[in-house]
């Protein structure tokens, strides 16, 4: 088995430990110094990967990929005396870069030090965290599971090769990233997929949001408790390094933004987001029956002048099924869409935003004044508008003001 780089094994129903070793054999430790991939689905018996001996034996192991496997406990099998239930045994992987684990929930949470680039995460229902006081550690480590908070981090470094992040079914978790003492680095995540995860309430705080320079792809769906996508600077803790919290909020190549069927979300993101929205390129708001703004403006600043925002790589709208939405710009403040070549509004009966066109061909969208009459764009818009690129003379033009 020295050569050994890849194991791929699949609906083995009577599987229930990947690898055994007899008590004396000494050997074990160096058999695998190849071993790169691991993919395991479909193992109904399954309850351990490895026996915990082999814990510091894997060092060239990149992808860990478990799927499918219902009375999964632990990745190691713990000797005897070790805390079944907290999983105390540390995954150490050092070039471990692809960690995914799919409906197994049965599976405690699990204690990683690794730089991992890809992290996917479906269906785990922990019983308990492992506490960090129990832990005699010299590096950064990250305990990974499905609790209130879905991550407890020691150095805040262990993220900054996170590249994709995808949580699914994770039923208890509230925070993704709580604001800690020591910054969480996610300079290098460019796509963040969080689907049906039932009692999360927000996602990132100010500081997080602070090193997400990198970012290209937001997913939300099925996030029923979501009230917030960022924790609101008023409620930052003390625990904040500095003003950290109070800097302007910027993704700077965000592109594309999904957002659908979270039933308490209010607000998209604070006005300062779109200040600049150098990338976006696509941008649909779906089946969030209380949201009321896509931007929100911070602090409850009044603008006295009208004040343009361009998307100029905006190519796709789409706002369906709002029944709360009032406006897509806020009081103020108008957009120009100069690349947009596809727009939707459906079922979004409270909308006061009209839709025009100028004599270059951008799109424009503002808040319609009661004194301004009922904009021909806006009578539409209550029920059903489409317009795409090659349907230019559809949408009223727009005037100067």
């Amino acid at each position: 088995m020295l050569h050994l780089q890849e194991l791929y094994i699949d609906c083995c129903d009577g599987l229930e430990q990947i690898i055994g070793f007899a008590q004396e054999d000494e050997n074990h430790y160096s058999r695998w110094p190849k071993w790169k991939t691991l993919q395991i689905e479909n193992c109904r018996s399954l309850k351990y990967v490895f026996p915990d001996t082999l814990s510091q034996a894997l060092p060239q192991l990149e992808c860990v990929y478990l799927k499918n496997c219902p009375h999964l406990m632990q990745i190691y099998n713990p000797t005897e005396g070790k805390d079944v239930t907290g999983n105390h045994i540390l995954l150490n992987v050092p070039f471990l870069r692809n960690l995914s684990v799919i409906n197994c929930p049965q599976l405690t949470c699990f204690v990683v030090q690794a730089q991992l680039e890809k992290l996917y995460l479906s269906n785990m229902t922990c019983r308990q965290l492992c506490k960090i006081d129990v832990l005699t550690l010299n590096e950064d480590y990250i305990i990974v599971g499905d609790h209130e908070e879905v991550f407890q981090v020691q150095g805040g470094h262990l993220f900054s090769s996170l590249q994709k992040l995808h949580l699914e079914y994770l039923s208890k978790v509230k925070i993704i990233w709580k604001d800690v003492a020591q910054v969480v680095t996610l300079q290098n995540l460019t796509t963040l997929e969080i689907i049906d995860c039932k009692k999360l309430r927000y996602i990132f705080s100010p500081t997080t949001v602070c090193s997400l320079s990198q970012l290209v792809n937001l997913q939300i769906k099925g996030c029923e408790e979501l009230e917030r996508i960022i924790l609101p600077k008023d409620q930052v803790s003390s625990s904040s390094h500095g003003d950290i919290g109070l800097q302007p909020i910027s993704f700077p190549n965000l592109a594309t933004i999904s957002v659908t069927n979270c039933e308490n979300l209010k607000t998209l993101f604070p006005l300062g987001f779109v200040s600049s929205p150098h990338q976006l390129k696509y941008l649909v708001v779906k089946q969030n029956p209380k949201l009321e703004q896509v931007f929100e403006v911070e602090d409850g600043r009044e603008v006295t002048t009208k004040k343009e925002i361009k998307f100029d790589k905006l190519e796709r709208l789409a706002l369906e099924e709002l029944a709360c939405l009032a406006e897509l710009c806020p009081h103020g403040y108008y957009f120009v869409f100069s690349a947009l070549a596809f727009l939707i509004v459906r079922e979004c009966p409270n909308m006061t935003t009209g839709f025009f066109i100028d004599s270059n061909h951008f799109v424009h969208s503002k808040k319609v004044e009661a004194t301004e009459g009922p904009a021909t764009a806006q009578s539409t818009v209550h029920n059903y508008m489409f317009w795409g690129s090659f349907m230019r003379s559809t949408l009223p033009h727009y005037m100067e003001e």
